[in-house]
């Protein structure tokens, strides 16, 4: 990389991480932890955080020394947000700095694996929830435990989405455990949407059919009660005949004898 500084070109070599990684805290310490290790470790100065390494007494390897020192810390310190390295003021030696941030997120990050792995084993597909949407639980508890450096295998994401379904899919949930082999992770959700169009298409052709029973169990119920109706008018009629009143024909006609 190349700056201009005062109309004189000069050549500036990039060593350490890109901004959008520095360290954060423990919600990224374990991903950048990783990622250090490999930038020092591509520089040649890992050995300066995994051990003290005490100053050569030959005045050539002295200074030799210390230059690998302040270059090993600028690189610690530029890969670190502002208040993480207000945190590290004191800290002379590379060395001092890297157990210093491994006792301040190391346990933190622990912790938080557990807690997004506990996370992942609990996420299900809540009523109302499509498979996009359930999907998505998973996606972003996959991101938060990548942050955190753990990644979780596609056999083991496969038996947890299938185990987190609705009782409404448990003929479904038998058809792929008797399988051979279960699917992968982007076939199963291939699968998934596909039995949620066909579950839905039947519901629907399930609900028309029961409209139309109980519209015809109605009209059976009608045509009951106006008979029951018409057969107690007809007796009604019957009697006033006998009693020489009028007589009506019909419940709308009437006659006069």
């Amino acid at each position: 990389m190349q700056q201009c500084f005062l109309g004189v070109k000069t050549k500036m070599s990039f060593t350490g991480l890109r901004l959008e990684y520095a360290l954060e805290g423990s919600t990224n310490y374990i991903a950048w932890k990783e990622m250090m290790e490999v930038v020092l470790d591509d520089n040649g100065l890992k050995e300066f955080v995994d051990a003290d390494v005490p100053k050569p007494t030959d005045a050539a390897e002295a200074e030799a020394w210390q230059k690998k020192i302040a270059k090993c810390r600028r690189i610690l310190l530029e890969g670190a947000r502002d208040h993480i390295v207000s945190s590290l003021h004191g800290k002379a030696t590379p060395y001092l700095i890297w157990k210093s941030l491994t006792e301040l997120f190391q346990s933190k990050s622990d912790q938080r694996k557990f807690v997004l792995k506990d996370k992942l084993r609990n996420i299900k597909c809540e009523k109302g929830d499509n498979m996009p949407k359930y999907r998505m639980k998973f996606t972003q508890c996959q991101d938060e435990l990548g942050s955190v450096g753990v990644t979780v295998d596609d056999e083991d994401l496969v038996s947890l989405a299938l185990l987190g379904l609705l009782k409404s899919w448990h003929s479904y949930q038998n058809s792929v455990n008797g399988r051979e082999k279960f699917p992968g992770w982007e076939r199963l959700w291939s699968d998934l949407v596909q039995e949620e169009i066909m579950q839905s298409t039947r519901d629907r052709s399930s609900s028309k059919g029961a409209d139309e029973e109980s519209c015809a169990l109605a009209a059976k119920e009608k045509e009951r009660e106006e008979q029951e109706r018409f057969s107690i008018w007809c007796e009604r009629q019957e009697a006033r005949h006998v009693q020489g009143e009028v007589f009506s024909l019909s419940p709308t006609r009437t006659l006069c004898q």
